[in-house]
């Protein structure tokens, strides 16, 4: 073998193994908004770079899709390894990469048949270094073709998802997966027909065209889930304010009747002393002592346990204190409404509502308890609401959030619903946790 046909060898084998390496860090690229870390998305290209080099490198060499399938197997495996959550989320990743690199691939070989047209030409291949030196440019060429439309693709399609911290559901799952899915039996239909006629040429075009719209059907799908998304999203935001507002009506009818039974017991209260007196006169003091208890267990009963200086909070708090009682919960409250402030009653009862609704929801242990902290300094009210929870809460590092991983439409919605109402007072929202106590803080700017 010639020192040339050496370096041909040699380059080919290399820009090929270069090739797998690239994939391997595009599908980092596209996995790591979903994955808790940059590491576990390091994790799953690394392991599909390694897999499709290790496959290419040893022999018996295989067919080229089943290769793509076990490297896309592989990097699927690895990512549910280091995060079993949103599976169905794992499986779409997994087949939109797969029909993603096998497109961008099926164009990068239609590119360098036309390239081989003018490499192989008669003149060139007698001057051989010349030669091989075009076919190290060609070689170059390829592999950043290659890898800048693999980027693009999958950056494309992430920027198009913006679900990616929500669980995905089933009929989700086959919506965005039937793109993909038709690109790679469309290619599996072309290359057939192409091996058998061995037809070259405009057919080649024809073949690049139907790859690029089906990268751009994977994209376009993508978008429309995601503008549907969005409108679901908002639909279920409203009908969950909606819902918040008529309890907070309900609330203040509650509050008017319990004020107009303390106006109506003030307003007899003189009676009342009367007959105390006249039964005291009257030496009848057991009596007297039986009305007083009665008169003063009603009293007891208009009088809200739990008195935050406004008649609303009041009225929630009590509602989930109840609630904590009936279900052995421990309920320790510090709260007290901010006086003589921009903050509005309604916006307090949608921050109290919804993170109260997600302790009862996530509270566990053998001792549970809910404790509720406030207090304001200068401008900033901050409110504190922690909980007991055994476990691990998944946070999003991109927004701070804890992941929704619940199966069904509208979780989540009481979280953004929260982040509104802290960014309309231009403040935010914190999740941490420490050992078995979860807790999330509110800051608010109030004045």
């Amino acid at each position: 073998m010639s020192p040339v046909e050496l370096c041909w060898n040699i380059t080919s084998y290399v820009s090929i193994i270069v090739q797998l390496i690239a994939a391997g860090i595009c599908l980092g690229i596209f996995v790591l908004p979903y994955m808790p870390g940059r590491s576990k998305a390091v994790k799953a290209g690394a392991a599909y770079g390694v897999v499709m080099t290790v496959l290419y490198i040893m022999p018996p060499r295989i067919d080229n899709i089943l290769a793509y399938f076990i490297g896309t197997l592989s990097a699927f495996a690895v990512m549910c390894a280091e995060d079993r959550r949103n599976i169905n989320q794992k499986i779409f990743l997994s087949v939109t990469f797969f029909s993603l690199r096998w497109l961008s691939a099926s164009m990068t070989g239609i590119m360098d048949r036309f390239f081989d047209i003018v490499l192989f030409n008669p003149g060139l291949t007698a001057r051989a270094w010349l030669h091989y030196g075009l076919y190290v440019a060609v070689r170059i060429l390829s592999i950043l073709f290659s890898f800048l439309l693999l980027l693009l693709s999958v950056k494309a399609v992430n920027r198009a998802y913006e679900s990616r911290d929500r669980y995905m559901e089933k009929r989700e799952l086959v919506m965005l997966s039937v793109p993909s899915l038709s690109g790679i039996a469309g290619y599996a239909v072309f290359h057939f027909y192409q091996i058998k006629s061995e037809t070259t040429g405009f057919y080649d075009a024809l073949c690049f065209l139907y790859y690029l719209i089906s990268v751009m059907s994977v994209l376009a799908i993508t978008i429309i889930f995601q503008k549907w998304k969005t409108s679901q999203e908002e639909q279920a935001g409203h009908e969950l304010l909606e819902s918040q507002t008529n309890a907070i009506k309900t609330h203040i009818g509650e509050i008017e009747k319990l004020y107009g039974d303390i106006h109506s017991l003030r307003h007899d209260m003189g009676n009342h002393i009367q007959m105390i007196e006249r039964l005291m006169g009257t030496g009848n003091t057991a009596e007297a002592s039986a009305y007083l208890g009665r008169l003063k267990t009603e009293w007891q009963e208009l009088t809200p346990e739990i008195r935050t200086g406004n008649p609303v909070t009041d009225m929630i708090l009590l509602e989930k204190k109840k609630e904590a009682r009936m279900r052995g919960i421990r309920f320790e409250c510090d709260f007290r409404y901010p006086e003589n402030t921009k903050l509005d009653a309604f916006d307090v009862s949608v921050l109290l509502y919804n993170a109260l609704n997600n302790c009862m929801e996530s509270i566990n242990g053998k001792n549970p308890y809910i404790r509720i902290q406030a207090f304001r300094k200068n401008s900033i009210f901050m409110l504190i609401i922690s909980n007991s929870f055994e476990g691990r809460i998944p946070i999003n590092p991109a927004d701070g959030l804890p992941y929704t991983t619940k199966k069904g439409d509208g979780h989540g919605i009481g979280l953004k619903n929260m982040q509104g109402v802290a960014k309309k007072y231009m403040g935010d929202l914190s999740f941490e946790q420490n050992g078995n106590e979860v807790t999330v803080g509110i800051m608010l700017q109030i004045a």
